[in-house]
C-alpha cells in the first residue's frame, strides 16, 4: 500500500497516522498473458546477428497444453526450418492467481552447428502507459552480510529513463535479490528471475513516457549450439495487480509463492524449524551429552545442527574439545573426523531421532581444499582456485554424479534429515568460455545445480535442504522451490546486534515467505528480533549458545506458538530504519485462523515507551481475544473490541525491550 506515515509524539506515546490514497479505477494488467499469443511472444534473443523480432514470426509454431498444479502448461514451440534451432517456451498459468511463469529451452535439431545466438532475454515485453503515469521501480539489496541486507528501494521511472539491477560473482542474490515490484499508477507487476547465477534486469521508458520495456535474463550470451545439444534460461514468474494497496499484493504474490514455489511436506509449505546449532569440531561425548540434557529438561527444539569443521584430518591437543584447525583447511575431504566422531554420526542421529528431533549436516560439496581427498582423486572435476584448491564443475555429469553420490551416501550414513549446503565462492571467475561459447558454462553449472539437488530429493524422499551461501546468497525462484535459508545472511556471524535481524525479516518478508532469523546468547530482544518462518539458536560461530535452559525453554515455545502466522499476511508496520531509537513492528495475519500476531521492539535508544500499534486487517466491529507479552511467561488473554485493538497502545518500559501481541477474532 502507498502510505504516508506520520510520526509524531502526544504524552510520551509514538502514534503513526497511516493514510492510505484514495482507490481509483485499476488500470488493464501491466503484463496481458495474450501476448503469449501474439506473433512476438515476450522474449527475445540475436540469432546470426538479427533480433528475434524481425523473423519469429516466420518460423514453424506449435502448441501443446497440459495440466499442471493449480492449473495449466502450455508448450509453444518456434522452429528455424533452415537450421534446426528450436526454442521451447513453457508457459504456465493459474486458476486462482493472476499469475504467469515460464521458461525457454533452446535445442540445436539441425546436423550442423547453429549461427552464434546471443544476448537472450527471456523476458523481453513492450507495455503501454498513460504519457503521465507515475511509474515507479520497488526492489531490494541482496545479502553482503551486512545490517542492511534485503533493505527495500525504490526509483522513479521517469520519460527516456532506465533502471538496470544485477547480481554479481556468479550468485543469484548477491547485490541485488532477483525480485522486482514496478508499480505504474494504480497496480503493477511483482516479478522474480529464477536463476543461481549471473542474472540483470533492465526497465526502461520510452521518451514519450507511454510505454515501458522490461527485459531479464542472463548477464552474458553469445554462443553456438552444437548438434543435439539443449540449454535452459532463467525462469521468469510474474504477477499482475491492481489498486493502491502494495501490502495486499505482496501477500497475495507470498501465498502464490507458498502454494506453488516453496518446498511441500505432506501437501503443506515446508515448517520452519527451531534449529540448536552446534560446530563441527566438538567431541561427540559433548554433543551426546548435551542433547541428553535438552531432551530431559524437554527444551522443544525441532533440529539438531553441526555446522562446518567436522571432515578430514583436524589434530587435536590432549584435553582439548575442539580443534583449532580454520574450518575453510579440509574441505573436500567429506568423512567425519575420527577423533572427534570415533563410529560416525549414527550414535547422535539415532538418539536424535528417538526423540523427535530431526539432525542438519553442513557440508559445503562445490569445494575442495589444496590437498583433500576428493581434489586429489579427481583434479579433472574442478576448477582451480587460486589458493590451489578448486571448484566442483557441476556441468560435468561425472563431477555431479560423483558428489551426488558422495552426498548421497553420507546422508544415509548419517541419518540426515537435512542437507545444509553451504557456497563461500563467488564462482563467475571460474567460468571461462571459448568466444564462441559465452555463458555455456555457467548454464551447465547451474543447471548442474539443480539437477544435483532435484537427484538428492529423488533418492531420499523427504530430504529438506538449507540453502546457505555465505549467508543469503543464493535466494532465487529455483533454490526457494527447492530449499529454505536458515541462515539467510552472514551478519548473523559474530554480531550481537539484534537490529539487523528485525531488519532482514522486513526486507525479505515481501518477497520470499520462508526463511530463518538467528539469535545468539539468552536475551528476549535478540530473540524476538530474530523470529521468523524458522530459527537458529546460534553457537555455530562463537560457541555462544544460551547457558539459561530455562531461558531457552520458554524461548523456544513461544517462538513455537508464534511461527504459525509467518506463513500468513506481512503488514510493515513501520517502515525500514536503521536507526537505534526507532522502534520495529510488524504483523503477519492468518485471515484462515482469524488470528494474528504482531511483534514490536523498541530498540536501544528510543525515548518512546509507548506505540500505537495500527493493527491491519482488524474488524472494528468484531470481539477479539488479545494476549499482550512482554515476558517470555504467557499472559492472561483479555478481551477487546476490534476499534480498541486497532488502537492499541503498546508499552515497553525497558530499553531495548521487546513485545508480542497475540490476537484471535471470537
Amino acid at each position: 500500500m502507498t502510505l504516508r506515515r506520520a510520526l509524531f509524539t502526544m504524552a510520551g506515546v509514538v502514534v503513526i497516522s497511516l493514510n492510505a490514497l484514495s482507490q481509483t479505477n485499476p488500470i488493464p494488467m501491466l503484463f496481458p498473458p495474450d501476448q503469449w499469443k501474439s506473433s512476438q511472444p515476450p522474449f527475445g534473443f540475436k540469432y546470426d546477428g538479427k533480433e528475434s523480432s524481425a523473423f519469429l514470426a516466420g518460423w514453424q509454431r506449435s502448441r501443446e497444453t497440459v495440466p499442471s498444479a493449480g492449473g495449466e502448461l502450455e508448450r509453444q514451440s518456434f522452429t528455424d526450418p533452415a537450421t534446426g534451432l528450436k526454442v521451447t517456451a513453457e508457459v504456465r498459468t493459474f486458476k486462482d492467481y493472476d499469475a504467469i511463469e515460464w521458461v525457454l529451452r533452446f535445442s540445436n535439431q539441425g546436423k550442423t552447428d547453429t549461427p552464434i545466438i546471443e544476448d537472450i532475454e527471456p523476458l523481453l515485453s513492450s507495455v503501454a502507459v498513460a504519457a503521465g503515469a507515475k511509474a515507479v521501480l520497488h526492489s531490494a539489496l541482496g545479502s553482503a552480510g551486512e545490517q542492511n541486507d534485503f533493505e527495500p528501494e525504490t526509483q522513479r521511472l521517469d520519460r527516456g529513463g532506465a533502471i538496470k539491477l544485477a547480481s554479481s560473482g556468479g550468485r543469484s542474490s548477491n547485490g541485488k535479490l532477483p525480485f522486482f515490484d514496478l508499480q505504474v499508477d494504480h497496480g503493477g507487476v511483482i516479478g522474480a528471475i529464477g536463476w543461481t547465477g549471473n542474472w540483470s534486469a533492465e526497465f526502461s521508458r520510452a521518451g514519450d513516457g507511454q510505454a515501458i520495456v522490461m527485459k531479464a535474463g542472463m548477464q552474458r550470451t553469445h554462443l553456438v549450439l552444437h548438434p543435439g545439444e539443449e540449454i535452459r534460461t532463467p525462469r521468469i514468474l510474474l504477477l499482475n495487480w491492481s489498486g493502491d494497496d502494495r501490502d495486499a499484493a505482496h501477500n497475495i504474490w507470498r501465498r502464490l509463492l507458498l502454494a506453488y514455489y516453496s518446498p511441500q511436506e505432506n501437501g503443506k509449505p515446508l515448517v520452519g524449524p527451531a534449529c540448536y546449532t552446534t560446530w563441527g569440531n566438538e567431541l561427540m561425548s559433548l554433543k551426546l551429552a548435551r542433547t541428553r540434557e535438552l531432551v530431559e529438561k524437554k527444551i522443544p527444539f525441532d533440529v539438531y545442527w553441526i555446522d562446518a569443521g567436522w571432515y578430514g584430518n583436524e589434530d587435536y591437543h590432549e584435553g582439548s574439545t575442539v580443534s583449532t584447525t580454520p574450518w575453510a583447511s579440509h574441505r573436500g575431504s567429506w568423512w567425519p573426523n575420527k577423533q572427534c566422531y570415533p563410529d560416525g554420526f549414527k550414535p547422535l542421529s539415532d538418539l536424535l531421532h528417538q526423540n523427535g528431533i530431526e539432525f542438519l549436516l553442513w557440508i559445503e560439496s562445490e569445494e575442495a581444499d589444496k590437498g583433500s581427498d576428493l581434489l586429489t582423486a579427481h583434479p579433472d572435476w574442478f576448477f582451480k582456485r587460486q589458493d590451489g584448491g578448486g571448484l566442483l564443475n557441476l556441468g560435468n555429469p561425472e563431477a555431479r554424479k560423483g558428489i551426488t553420490d558422495l552426498v548421497s551416501d553420507l546422508i544415509t550414513q548419517a541419518g540426515m534429515d537435512w542437507y545444509r549446503q553451504d557456497f563461500n565462492v563467488s564462482p563467475a571467475g571460474m567460468w571461462v568460455d571459448a568466444p564462441d561459447r559465452v555463458g555455456m558454462t555457467e548454464i551447465r553449472y547451474i543447471e548442474g545445480l539443480y539437477t544435483f539437488w532435484d537427484d538428492l530429493r529423488a533418492r531420499h524422499p523427504g530430504l529438506k535442504i538449507d540453502n546457505c551461501s555465505s549467508g543469503g546468497r543464493r535466494l532465487d525462484l529455483e533454490t526457494i522451490s527447492r530449499s529454505m535459508a536458515l541462515w539467510r545472511t552472514d551478519y548473523s556471524c559474530g554480531t550481537a546486534d539484534a537490529i539487523g535481524p528485525q531488519l532482514h525479516t522486513l526486507g525479505l518478508s515481501p518477497w520470499v515467505p520462508l526463511s530463518a532469523g538467528c539469535c545468539e546468547g539468552n536475551d528476549t530482544f535478540r530473540l524476538r528480533s530474530a523470529y521468523s518462518a524458522g530459527l537458529a539458536i546460534d553457537a555455530g560461530c562463537n560457541m555462544i549458545i544460551p547457558k539459561d535452559d530455562a531461558w531457552l525453554k520458554a524461548g523456544v515455545e513461544e517462538f513455537h506458538q508464534v511461527r504459525p502466522f509467518f506463513y500468513g499476511d506481512f503488514y510493515p508496520l513501520l517502515s525500514f530504519s536503521r536507526a537505534s531509537d526507532y522502534w520495529s513492528a510488524m504483523q503477519f495475519d492468518r485471515p484462515d485462523l482469524k488470528a494474528g500476531v504482531a511483534i514490536f521492539a523498541r530498540r536501544p535508544e528510543s525515548p518512546f515507551p509507548t506505540i500505537a500499534a495500527n493493527l491491519r486487517k482488524i474488524d472494528p466491529a468484531g470481539t477479539y481475544s488479545v494476549e499482550i507479552r512482554t515476558e517470555l511467561t504467557p499472559g492472561a488473554a483479555r478481551t477487546m473490541s476490534g476499534r480498541e485493538l486497532i488502537d492499541l497502545p503498546v508499552t515497553i518500559a525497558t530499553k531495548p525491550g521487546s513485545a508480542v501481541v497475540f490476537y484471535k477474532l471470537r
